[in-house]
């Protein structure tokens, strides 16, 4: 790819910055453009895999992301009205297994290393896209702000309600999957330690939900992620606040260390989860869609940001090896889309298991060994983006197509 192609990145949330990281690394310049006045991330934490993390230390950003991570130590699962012990899925021995640890971050921190080292004036901020028009030689884009745009390559990065998606396909927006989530953010010190005991990393599912809480900067803060099945959301918006009195009628007579760390909570949000059946439209000729604009999923599996960081850096890799943009594009495709299906697959399967309302079976079935609250991620992380940028992906029959 010329270095003097102008390519303009939709989108300066986690996936937009990461490819336009990733092609800094190749050598190659792109303009962002983000529809909010300052670059942030609604939300306060996300995990990153070791897959993932062995992408983003591959475009040089290892030891900033590790300078502002914690460690996972493992999710260990209780039954959330017994506080009965399921499961425990040991993170610590991750970096020998597979070569890289599993991170989580609060995602401003995240967010700061991925800007970091980009040019300030390739970062155009209050830049909210309302249309682009598609020639031969390029794309012009239009902002609300009366500017326009060309470019010679488009990525679309710009999340679940993509406008460069709309642009594409028309009429194409994501459908709400029958559950929600609750997020909230408590001060570390107020969490009593054994709220969190033994590992600092807790999930409690029961019927039709789950609740995960875990430190984030150190134990600096407590991140609490919930997830349940409802048919009321009724909100227009993903993420409205909440009122953390409904939050916890939602998790109807807890086991006393959750009730304990749901007591705590003082304010939250609430988010509809929105997704779109697994599709192939992810761009055409000079477009290219990535992360949650190409294939929003369930966060059951963990990797909503983690396939967009495999994105950013698969990508680049096929820009720098190709001189045909829409020849780049195709083999980016051809290798991305097997895989994120499968991991979208896999993500709604564990919205099933975790969710079961026989909760004499579930456990059964993790005692035996036939199933995980986790699924099998073994496929997921020991993926070397690095290596298998341009080699068909492993797929389980259980998850592949």
């Amino acid at each position: 790819m010329p270095s003097s192609c102008r390519i303009a990145i939709v989108g300066g949330g986690l996936a937009g910055l990461a490819v336009a990281h990733a092609l800094r690394t190749f050598g190659i310049k792109a303009e962002v453009f983000e529809a909010a006045p300052a670059l942030g991330e609604i939300g306060a934490a996300v995990n990153v895999s070791p897959q993932a993390v062995k992408a983003l230390q591959a475009i040089d950003l290892g030891d900033k992301i590790a300078a502002v991570a914690t460690a996972s130590p493992g999710i260990y699962t209780r039954n959330m009205q017994t506080g009965e012990f399921l499961e425990f899925n040991d993170r610590r021995k991750n970096a020998a297994r597979y070569g890289a640890p599993y991170y989580t971050f609060h995602r401003a921190d995240l967010l700061d290393a991925l800007a970091s080292g980009l040019d300030d004036s390739a970062i155009h901020l209050g830049h909210r896209l309302i249309g682009l028009e598609e020639r031969a030689d390029g794309i012009i884009l239009a902002f609300a702000n009366g500017a326009r745009v060309e470019a010679e390559i488009v990525i679309g990065a710009d999340g679940v309600r993509s406008v460069v998606r709309q642009a594409l396909y028309g009429n194409d927006n994501p459908s709400y999957t029958g559950q929600m989530v609750w997020r909230a953010l408590l001060k570390g010190a107020d969490v009593p330690q054994d709220v969190l005991e033994p590992t600092g990393h807790i999930q409690w599912v029961g019927p039709g939900c789950h609740l995960l809480a875990y430190y984030i900067r150190g134990e600096a803060l407590v991140n609490i992620v919930t997830q349940e099945d409802t048919d009321k959301w009724v909100e227009e918006g993903w993420s409205t606040r909440g009122d953390p009195d409904e939050m916890r009628a939602s998790f109807p007579n807890p086991e006393p260390r959750l009730e304990k760390l749901l007591s705590l909570v003082t304010e939250c949000s609430k988010w509809g989860l929105f997704t779109r059946p697994l599709t192939q439209n992810w761009g055409r000729g000079r477009i290219e869609l990535i992360g949650d604009a190409a294939h929003a999923m369930l966060p059951n599996a963990g990797q909503g940001a983690c396939q967009a960081f495999e994105d950013a850096y698969i990508l680049a890799r096929w820009l720098e090896a190709c001189r045909d943009p829409a020849e780049a594009f195709a083999n980016f495709r051809r290798i991305r889309i097997p895989r994120v299906h499968g991991v979208q697959r896999l993500s709604f399967s564990n919205a099933r298991f975790k969710h079961m309302r026989d909760s004499a079976a579930q456990r059964e079935s993790i005692a035996a060994g036939a199933r995980s609250v986790h699924g099998n991620s073994d496929w997921v992380w020991g993926y070397d983006p690095v290596t298998g940028w341009d080699k068909e992906p492993f797929v389980p029959t259980a998850y592949a197509a």
